[in-house]
């Protein structure tokens, strides 16, 4: 497995060099780089991972077990990337590291999977690092680098969701316009924050049950067929079929920032996975 002087090496390649993406590790040395390797989807993960939590492995691990994600078999694979941009669109690095997060990263893909092999033969799992801010560069990179994936299933928050939409971020263009290609080859399954920010669990569906309805003008309605909401207690759903408020598990409020305070403060019951150190400890 790399070092963190493997890592750190890694991240000033990406900076100083013409790469949009890099594989900084993966569980198998073939992962999709064969020339005849054709899957039906590729699970992405995209995080400030800072650290891994409980939260993440769940959001994964029910992704991977949906059969509308990985079809259900004896010699089922489900394939995954855990992807780490090296600038944020909103906010510098920080506090972590990017070679101790991809380190954590590391370590983290030893624990996707477990929980899911009795329904999935194999978990392929790769970690990268993109020079990219924004969800439809990123998915650009991600195709040119394994073309024999079909498509892209993105996980996400539902603040992740709502910067995605949010026509801002695209200046010059349509949302239609820069996103049509990204909503047309990829998947969104949106992850129902807890968060009087965001709004109730019926607020957030409502949200995406708006853009079905055409109440979004600038949002083409069929996009809404290519999200699905997760919530804390049940499996994966479309939006319809989410009534009530999350339950409140524990998994359900850990973010990165509270279990980084979690973590500080000696809080097990918001675990994260492995200690982050002082670069942690500083957020």
């Amino acid at each position: 497995m790399p070092s963190t002087a493997e890592y750190e090496e890694q991240v000033d390649l990406l900076r100083h060099g013409s790469d949009a993406l890099r594989i900084a590790y993966t569980s198998s040395s073939s992962f999709l780089t064969s020339q005849t390797c054709k899957v039906q989807s590729l699970i992405v993960f995209d995080s400030s991972f800072n650290p891994p939590t409980i939260a993440h492995l769940e959001l994964i691990n029910r992704t991977i077990t949906n059969p509308a994600f990985v079809p259900r078999s004896e010699t089922a694979e489900a394939n995954v990337l855990l992807l780490l941009a090296v600038q944020n669109a909103d906010k510098p690095t920080a506090p972590a590291p990017l070679a101790d997060r991809l380190s954590m990263m590391e370590q983290f893909s030893l624990e996707v999977g477990k929980a899911a092999n009795c329904r999935i033969s194999k978990v392929n799992i790769a970690v990268g690092i993109t020079k990219y801010p924004r969800f439809v560069d990123k998915a650009d990179a991600v195709f040119h680098m394994f073309p024999g994936v079909e498509e892209q299933v993105y996980l996400t928050g539902y603040d992740t969701l709502i910067r995605l939409l949010d026509g801002k971020y695209y200046p010059g263009q349509t949302l239609k316009d820069a996103l049509g290609d990204f909503m047309t080859r990829c998947k969104i399954v949106c992850y129902i924050r807890d968060n009087p920010t965001w709004g109730t669990a019926a607020e957030q569906v409502q949200f995406v049950e708006d853009i079905r309805a055409g109440g979004r003008k600038d949002i083409p309605r069929h996009w809404a067929d290519r999200i699905w909401l997760l919530s804390y207690a049940d499996p994966i759903c479309h939006p319809g079929d989410v009534t009530d408020e999350p339950q409140k598990l524990d998994l359900a409020i850990v973010s990165s920032t509270a279990a980084r305070d979690a973590s500080k403060h000696g809080k097990v019951r918001m675990r994260v996975f492995y200690d982050c150190g002082e670069a942690c400890e500083a957020g």
